[in-house]
């Protein structure tokens, strides 16, 4: 047997009542309903009981078919909702179709009400089973966002642990071989080929040192500690040095204080940044500037290379920009990324007190983008 099937009616006659009545029976439907005839009574019976679909009258004393359907929109229902008329125009119909009824039938032709009543049924499921999806896809959005940031906390904190390790490790035996060294120096100074083999020794114990010392500063920069200021000021500046890129650094203020996150999630961007610029961007030009209002903070690194086309942004590996995109928004900030045939600019902007809508498009918006290849 059909599961019965609960009907508010919206109409103020009786006999048109009873005849929908008669035409639900002849469609072999068996119904639960109520009949109201004012927006008050709509609204009680849509508060105090569920129902399967709303059928409603065009013209009451008192009301009418969109004043139904609007208090059935405010009521936050999903309902499936068809219009009963003996008197509605094709542009009237037009409208409430617009607005959001489901379905509209002429009072003495109900020969269709069977068909129209499961059509829209099956739609507003539809409706509530895509309303489902998409809440679950935000759930797991959401989910995922806050794993990624936990994961780039942990990161980070990975980082600053091998950092410590190399100091007090491999820092600590280089050192130990460098005075050891010194000492055999004193019983082989007569021996001119051991003081040159010496020499070489200390040279590559030297250039270790130097190369553990970089490590540590990329894996966690200290000078972070000083600042964030400080810390793109070294950073673009052996940038510059490593690369011969000739790279500018800028700040509306002098000295700035931020908390922990936003200095180590900007840094990050920066070095990301800088680092597609000198693998892709083919440019002779970067500047870095950071600018700092009493509500967000701002960073722009931008470069007179080539150009980033859209569809690099879209391949699945370009893990770069999108762990730069996922920094801002553990911080519920956002990332931009723009291009023309002048350049590349990349603008992240974290909020320092409001949290701020993150920018959950992905991939990030390009912005008059010519075709140039550019696979950062």
């Amino acid at each position: 047997m059909k599961p019965v099937l609960r009907v508010l009616v919206v109409e103020d006659s009786t006999f048109d009542y009873e005849f929908l009545l008669i035409a639900f029976a002849r469609h072999g439907m068996a119904v639960d309903t109520l009949r109201v005839e004012t927006r008050e009574e709509m609204h009680t019976a849509l508060h105090d009981r569920e129902w399967d679909i709303i059928i409603s009258d065009h013209n009451l004393p008192q009301f009418s078919s969109f004043g139904a359907l609007e208090v059935l929109q405010q009521s936050g229902k999903d309902l499936p909702f068809i219009i009963v008329s003996g008197d509605i125009g094709e542009d009237v119909a037009v409208e409430a179709m617009r607005s959001g009824c489901d379905d509209y039938l002429i009072k003495d032709r109900l020969t269709r009400l069977g068909p129209a009543v499961e059509s829209a049924l099956a739609r507003a499921a539809m409706r509530r089973e895509k309303r489902l999806a998409e809440e679950r896809l935000r759930e797991s959005e959401s989910r995922l966002s806050q794993l990624a940031a936990h994961l780039d906390r942990v990161k980070e904190e990975e980082r600053a642990a091998l950092a410590r390790d190399l100091h007090d490790e491999v820092g600590g035996a280089l050192a130990s071989v460098n005075f050891g060294i010194a000492a055999l120096r004193k019983h082989i100074e007569a021996s001119e080929e051991g003081s040159a083999a010496l020499d070489r020794l200390r040279e590559q114990v030297a250039n270790a040192a130097l190369s553990v010392q970089r490590l540590m500063k990329e894996l966690r920069p200290s000078i972070l500690d000083v600042g964030l200021i400080p810390a793109l000021e070294w950073h673009t500046r052996e940038f510059q040095r490593r690369t011969g890129i000739r790279t500018l650094f800028s700040a509306n203020k002098e000295e700035l204080e931020f908390p922990h996150e936003i200095s180590t999630v900007a840094y990050r961007v920066c070095q990301e940044s800088l680092i597609n610029v000198m693998k892709h961007a083919q440019a002779s030009e970067a500047y870095v500037e950071l600018f700092c209002d009493d509500h967000n903070v701002t960073l722009e690194v931008r470069d007179n290379g080539r150009g980033i086309s859209p569809g690099d942004l879209e391949k699945p590996a370009s893990f770069g920009v999108y762990g730069m995109q996922e920094r801002a928004r553990s911080l519920r900030g956002w990332l931009e990324v723009s291009s023309s045939p002048a350049g590349t600019t990349v603008m992240l902007s974290l909020p320092l007190d409001e949290p701020r809508t993150p920018y959950l498009d992905w991939p990030p918006r390009l912005v008059a983008s010519d075709s140039s290849p550019d696979k950062s």
